[in-house]
């Protein structure tokens, strides 16, 4: 069965993160923030293997750098990124959204009666 409720949180959460990479500011430090605000809290056992898999590839890249000067592992591998590497992380954040809306709204569809609508001659 699946849990709606963690996949409305889990897709909140990635709907978080595109709006905060799309927003205004240098890419690293808004790809740096989409992931400690909103990625960090997905719950990878809600999503469906391939982005499961995906989301924690992903954090995985995020995280390569030790931490230094203050930084977390996260600041400090995303300070470090190309902007092109910075941009495909973006991406996949991006990816991960449109995956998991598509699959919440196959199981709102599925959940719910369908209903005819009627039009009129006008």
């Amino acid at each position: 069965m699946v849990n709606t409720e963690l996949i409305c949180g889990n897709l909140r959460h990635l709907r978080g993160a595109v709006l905060l990479l799309v927003g205004p500011g240098p890419l690293k430090q808004r790809l740096s923030e989409a992931a400690l605000r909103h990625l960090r809290e997905l719950d990878a056992s809600e999503l469906p293997k391939d982005a499961a898999a995906t989301w924690r590839d992903l954090m995985g890249v995020l995280q390569t750098a030790q931490p230094v000067g203050g930084l977390s592992a996260l600041e400090a591998t995303v300070r470090k990124m190309s902007d092109l590497d910075a941009s495909a992380c973006a991406t996949r954040v991006l990816d991960l959204y449109v995956a998991l809306s598509g699959r919440e709204a196959r199981v709102a569809s599925a959940g719910s009666p369908r209903q005819l609508r009627l039009v009129g001659d006008e």
